[in-house]
């Protein structure tokens, strides 16, 4: 890949975080699934304790489990993004996000909100000419947690 190639597959990399970030939040869940891989993992077990997961659907209804019934805002900055070939890169964002459970709603004993901060560490692949997450792992370095 020439240099002009590299900017346009890091730039396009780009646009997937950020639609990441806009579909989440705006719980596009379908424009949410399309950004992956279909064998994607998703690891977040340090958020919840569970192991990381396989495949679409259960990046999905994990992701919806935890903001179905909240206000979400995801902000990711500063990424730092190493192509390894023609169609496959790594990537780190700095991440905070921002979540508002509905009363009672809330996955959390006794919380209503919270603020979070840390970063996300992604694979990404690109399939027919589409870049797509192929894995993802949240990483947090602290949590301000609200009570209901």
């Amino acid at each position: 890949m020439d240099a002009l190639q590299n900017f346009q597959a890091i730039e396009d990399i780009r646009l997937v975080k950020a639609r990441y970030c806009r579909f989440l939040d705006t719980k596009d869940w379908k424009s949410f699934a399309s950004l992956f891989t279909c064998d994607a993992v998703m690891d977040v077990q340090e958020d919840t304790g569970n192991p990381a997961i396989t495949g679409v659907a259960l990046i999905v209804e994990q992701v919806k489990f935890a903001v179905e019934h909240a206000a979400s805002s995801h902000q990711v900055h500063t990424p730092e993004i190493a192509l390894d070939g023609p169609d496959s890169a790594k990537g780190v964002w700095a991440m905070q996000d921002r979540v508002v459970w509905q009363a009672g709603k809330s996955p959390i004993e006794g919380i209503a909100s919270i603020t979070g901060y840390g970063q996300y560490h992604e694979s990404y692949h690109r399939e027919d000419a589409v870049w797509k997450i192929s894995a993802l792992r949240l990483s947090r370095f602290h949590v301000d947690m609200y009570p209901a």
